[in-house]
């Protein structure tokens, strides 16, 4: 796990050294937007949680040269509820039930080369390293369950974009992780090992620990891809307006099915330099 973590570190540091040596090819990009998720866990419940949200954000950072690079960060926070809130008494005093609460953070690196690519368009392929984190509070009226589930994917992508002309153009991307380093709780959520992992109180070092629990699965444990497609207007030589959609799937299958569908709608803000 720590080797992952390092290159992780290493391919951030090489964007920035590439990132000095050409001006004009780089461009910084925050976006924000509504978010839609449905979520089924089985180790959790047979329940489908869904929830609209506006909580999500993003900053995207582009390098091109000779090579295609880009760094993704995503956060979204979503708080699905199966019923209505309702009341429940406590020690003789009333109380409401809270919705479930998942915050999700995406972090991508792309590195690839155009393989096509003429006056108005361009065809890039390449590989990714993908991690999507997710942290997850099960709220059942005064008792609450904690889930989590993080995936270090190794992939593949390709982005297709097509200028129409000097203020307008579009594009289209897919991310395909078919390696991963899966980490998702036991059945019900607790066992001796889930105990264990937790007894630290320490936020980061209890991380660390599910992470390392996890093992390294194959096409066959855990889908995952990532379809997106971006519209972008020039405003002026430095900056750009674009609205985008992203659609993100996840399906594990041990130790009971997860399957997630998540939509997502943006507007960005992109300044080159």
């Amino acid at each position: 796990m720590k080797q992952i973590i390092g290159l992780f570190i290493g391919l951030f540091m090489i964007i920035n050294c590439y990132s000095q040596d050409a001006d004009d090819k780089n461009s910084l990009s925050l976006s924000f937007g509504p978010g839609y998720i449905m979520r089924q866990d089985v180790s959790f419940s047979p329940f489908i949680n869904s929830d609209l949200s506006f909580l999500n954000v993003g900053l995207d950072y582009t390098h091109q040269v000779k090579t295609f690079q880009k760094v993704s960060l995503r956060f979204g926070s979503f708080n699905p509820m199966v019923s209505k809130p309702y009341e429940f008494t406590v020690h003789g005093e009333n109380e409401t039930a809270y919705p479930h609460n998942f915050s999700l953070i995406d972090i991508d690196y792309l590195i690839g080369k155009a393989i096509i690519e003429t006056e108005k368009s361009k065809l890039i392929v390449g590989g990714v390293l993908s991690a999507d984190i997710q942290a997850l509070n099960y709220v059942y009226g005064r008792i609450s369950s904690f889930g989590y589930y993080s995936a270090f994917g190794l992939g593949v992508f390709g982005r297709h974009s097509v200028e129409i002309n000097d203020k307008h153009r579009i594009s289209a991307s897919l991310q395909l992780p078919f390696l991963a380093w899966l980490s998702r709780p036991p059945y019900m959520g607790i066992d001796d090992e889930f105990i264990e992992n937790i007894s630290s109180h320490s936020g980061f070092k209890t991380l660390m620990a599910f992470i390392s629990d996890g093992e390294l699965v194959t096409w066959n444990r855990l889908q995952t891809f990532d379809a997106a497609m971006t519209y972008m207007y020039s405003i002026n030589e430095k900056l750009d307006l674009g609205a985008g959609y992203l659609f993100e799937f996840v399906h594990a299958n041990q130790p009971q099915d997860l399957i997630s569908f998540r939509n997502s709608i943006n507007i960005s803000l992109t300044f080159r330099f």
